[in-house]
């Protein structure tokens, strides 16, 4: 019996250092856009999932978001368009990377910022938990 306690403890042991991933959970996206003139027709698809999330019209210094029932983050590609001036831009396929800091009891909130030139910038936040 010794010895199968020991070969369990062992499997259990080399499981948590092969790289076990944590599941994260979000519950929010935000656009911000940080820019003085009025973005249009910003849309977030994931093609993999087929979930889909757009504002019509985000004013100067403006924030549009969408809050959602808990998913875990599957770290599907998505991509953003928007309309910036007079100019339709998107961004080539990319994932969210939830830095290690984030933890796995609270959900994550997804924020797209439009910067006063146009360009985006994506990262994950999280509230702090309450005493």
């Amino acid at each position: 019996m010794k010895n199968y306690t020991i070969l369990l403890l062992g499997l259990l042991l080399s499981a948590c250092a092969t790289g076990h991933q944590p599941q994260y959970f979000y519950n929010e996206i935000l656009i911000v856009n940080k820019s003085k003139v009025v973005v249009q027709d910003v849309t977030i698809s994931a093609d993999e999932t087929g979930r889909m999330f757009s504002c019509g019209n985000i004013a100067p210094l403006g924030i549009c978001s969408n809050k959602i029932p808990q998913r875990r983050y599957m770290k599907s590609p998505i991509t953003l368009a928007w309309v910036f001036g007079n100019t339709a831009r998107q961004t080539e396929k990319f994932r969210l990377e939830v830095p290690t800091a984030m933890s796995t009891e609270l959900p994550l909130r997804g924020v797209l910022e439009i910067s006063p030139s146009g360009s985006v910038s994506a990262y994950f936040e999280q509230d702090t938990p309450i005493d």
